[in-house]
């Protein structure tokens, strides 16, 4: 079996030898002054994915930037830990980061989705008085299984055999909602072109159409 070569003792001081110095120890040594790259982009996506958790409309992008970065500034610790980098504070400070930063992020949408519009958050039926009006709408020319909603809460209703399009009606307050609208026509008699949209305050927020399914998304509030 191989050993690391052991270079020859140097004199400590108080005329005592100091111990043998291996060469991965003389490896480790030296590298622990070159910068801990991991760490620092870690440390970056955290602090840009928390920015990112307080902007309306873009609060999603919060997940990927906090995720990539903790992994990161996970890797960034196994570095020091080999000894193959340095900055350890920094790779420690950006895993707090990230972490925080996914905490804060989760915070935000249980706070959106079940405070942030009252009671019951996004209102479907409609409700009287909510500020906010949201719109789901089907046209398909064979009838479809429609699926629509948030992220959290979702109908399921059957749309008719019409050219005239299918209506569904939400509303909230406030907070930040991640609406979805599936339409589905594989269960009708024939197989035709459908569409979605939804619209939030007559505002057309999303749209899309297919041969057999339509997929509509929108993150609103």
């Amino acid at each position: 079996m191989m050993t690391d070569p052991q270079y020859p003792p140097v004199t400590a001081r108080h005329g005592r030898p100091a111990p043998p110095v291996t060469a991965t120890e003389r490896r480790q040594a030296n590298a622990k002054h070159s910068r801990n790259i991991l760490a620092i982009v870690g440390l970056l996506l955290g602090v840009a994915a928390l920015v990112v958790t307080f902007v309306p409309g873009v609060q999603f992008v919060a997940w990927p930037l906090g995720g990539i970065g903790l992994v990161l500034a996970i890797a960034g610790l196994v570095q020091v830990k080999k000894g193959t980098a340095g900055d350890r504070g920094l790779a420690i400070t950006a895993t707090v980061v990230t972490v925080a930063a996914l905490l804060t992020t989760a915070g935000m949408l249980l706070y959106s989705t079940f405070f942030g519009g009252g009671e019951s958050g996004l209102h479907m039926p409609a409700v009287a008085g909510d500020k906010h009006a949201v719109t789901f709408q089907v046209t398909s020319a064979g009838g479809a299984t429609v699926r629509y909603g948030s992220l959290s809460d979702q109908r399921t209703e059957n749309a008719p055999a019409s050219t005239d399009a299918w209506q569904g009606q939400a509303s909230y307050n406030n907070g930040s909602y991640l609406l979805t609208l599936t339409a589905d026509t594989r269960n009708a008699t024939v197989s035709n072109e459908i569409s979605c949209a939804i619209l939030v305050d007559g505002k057309k927020v999303a749209e899309n159409s297919g041969a057999t399914i339509a997929l509509c998304t929108a993150n609103v509030g």
